[in-house]
């Protein structure tokens, strides 16, 4: 048995205060994404539609139509997709998002000024898709629309005018509205196109994020 007086096992260890630590979020709460910082994905993204152009030339009403149960994808594709959606909306004339409620909660905290119109319904077949044509047909006279969406029930849509669709990823693309589209954009494949380097970047990124780094 030792007779004491010699190092003790506690000064091994810091000791604090809890009082004195900060604040910090609980597991399950998300971390705000940083103001600033780059986005290799979403920033070639919306370079390309820039160049490239979204809406076709004309003098109809531009309308954005966003399907965001077609648009999964990992949280970086995700997150990026997400801007390049706020940059189209600020561009269109109308405006119109709708998923399940599992893809509305996800997109909200990055869709900017347009949260509020992410509508969400419940659990079934097409009711989102239901949710965008109806706001299409409340718009009167030429259109010009954007869709991203790879949904057959979307062809209509080119009845009315220009369509350009923005594929979440054109191997599932309906081939009735592969057809009926004026443009159809691989967002899958442009995304891919990103250099290694850019994708990592935005890999580590985002692992910085959840940690809280």
């Amino acid at each position: 048995m030792g007779l004491g007086g010699g190092p003790s096992w506690r000064d091994e260890y810091e000791w604090v205060r809890l009082a004195d630590l900060p604040d910090a979020p609980l597991p399950d709460t998300p971390l705000p994404a940083p103001r600033t910082g780059r986005q290799p994905l979403a920033d070639a993204v919306t370079a390309w539609l820039q160049r490239e152009g979204a809406w076709t030339i004309g003098t109809g009403c531009r309308v954005l139509l966003v399907d965001l149960d077609n648009l999964r994808a990992d949280p970086v594709r995700w997150r990026d997709r997400m801007a390049m959606v706020v940059a189209l909306a600020r561009q269109a004339d109308v405006v119109a998002l709708a998923g399940q409620e599992g893809a509305v909660g996800r997109a909200r905290p990055h869709l900017a000024e347009f949260a509020g119109r992410a509508r969400p319904v419940e659990d079934g077949s097409d009711l989102a898709d239901h949710v965008l044509l109806d706001a299409a047909a409340e718009v009167t006279g030429p259109a010009r629309f954007v869709l991203l969406s790879n949904d057959w029930i979307f062809a209509a849509l080119a009845g009315r005018g220009p369509l350009t669709v923005l594929s979440p990823g054109a191997d599932a693309l309906s081939d009735r509205l592969r057809a009926a589209a004026s443009r159809v954009v691989d967002l899958a494949a442009l995304e891919g196109s990103i250099p290694e380097s850019g994708r990592k970047a935005a890999f580590r990124a985002t692992r910085r994020r959840r940690v809280g780094v």
